[in-house]
C-alpha cells in the first residue's frame, strides 16, 4: 500500500512539473509536426494517408457494416471512441503532421478535426464523393457563427462618443 501512495505521489509531482511554457510548447509542437511517429504510432502526413491508416486499422467486415448506417449517426457514434482515439494517437490537439495538414486547410479544432476524418473515412469506404471543399467549409461557417454569436452577446462596459 505504502509502494502504491509513493508511487501516485511521484506521478502527481511529476505531472506539475510537465506544464510547458508557451515558449516550451511551441517548440515541441515544432518538433512533432515532422515525425513519422509518435510513442510508436504512425502519424499519416494527409487525408489519403489517415483513411489508408484507418483501412489497414479496421477490421474489413466491420468497416463494411459502418456504411449500412446514415453518415450523421457514425460520426456522432464514433466520435468519442475512434475520434478521441485519433485525438490522442494522431497528436491532433498537442500537435502532428497530420495535425499541421488539417490546419493548413483551416481546421483548428481537435474535434472538428475528427469529425472531418470520421466523415471522410465514411464516404470512402461508402464510395461515395470526399467533397472535402464542402466539408471543410461547414467547419468553417460553424466556426464563424459561433464566434459571431458569442461575440454578440458579450456587455459592452462603456461607449465613447466622438466630439466634434
Amino acid at each position: 500500500m505504502k509502494g502504491i501512495i509513493l508511487f501516485v505521489l511521484a506521478v502527481s509531482l511529476n505531472l506539475l512539473h510537465a506544464q510547458n511554457t508557451p515558449d516550451e510548447f511551441l517548440k515541441d509542437y515544432e518538433k512533432r509536426i515532422v515525425l513519422e511517429r509518435i510513442n510508436d504510432v504512425y502519424i499519416p502526413r494527409d487525408l489519403n494517408d489517415a483513411l489508408k491508416e484507418l483501412d489497414r486499422l479496421t477490421n474489413k467486415k466491420v468497416a463494411i457494416q459502418l456504411t449500412k448506417s446514415p453518415e450523421d449517426t457514425i460520426a456522432s457514434k464514433l466520435h468519442f471512441s475512434l475520434g478521441r482515439w485519433m485525438q490522442i494517437n494522431w497528436g491532433l490537439e498537442e500537435g502532428s503532421r497530420l495535425s499541421y495538414y488539417l490546419k493548413t486547410k483551416g481546421l483548428s479544432f481537435p474535434d472538428d478535426m475528427e469529425d472531418f476524418l470520421i466523415r471522410c473515412w465514411y464516404r470512402h469506404l461508402s464510395k461515395s464523393p470526399l467533397e472535402e471543399n464542402k466539408l471543410l467549409m461547414v467547419y468553417s461557417d460553424k466556426r464563424k457563427k459561433e464566434f459571431l454569436r458569442k461575440f454578440h452577446s458579450i456587455d459592452t462596459i462603456h461607449v465613447e462618443k466622438k466630439q466634434k
